[in-house]
């Protein structure tokens, strides 16, 4: 779907990989790690 950067970084990781919208939130995936978690649009920013 796109990219985007974390505002606080969760274990040290800041770049996140948009994978579908859950409700209010989005199932990211954190680029480096592999690891999935549910964050709130206005956790991230979106990049261009």
């Amino acid at each position: 779907m796109g990219t985007a950067t974390l505002i606080t970084p969760y274990k040290g990781y800041r770049n996140i990989e948009l994978i579908e919208r859950i409700g209010y939130k989005w199932l990211v995936r954190i680029c480096g790690s592999g690891l999935e978690i549910e964050v709130y649009e206005d956790e991230f920013i979106l990049e261009d």
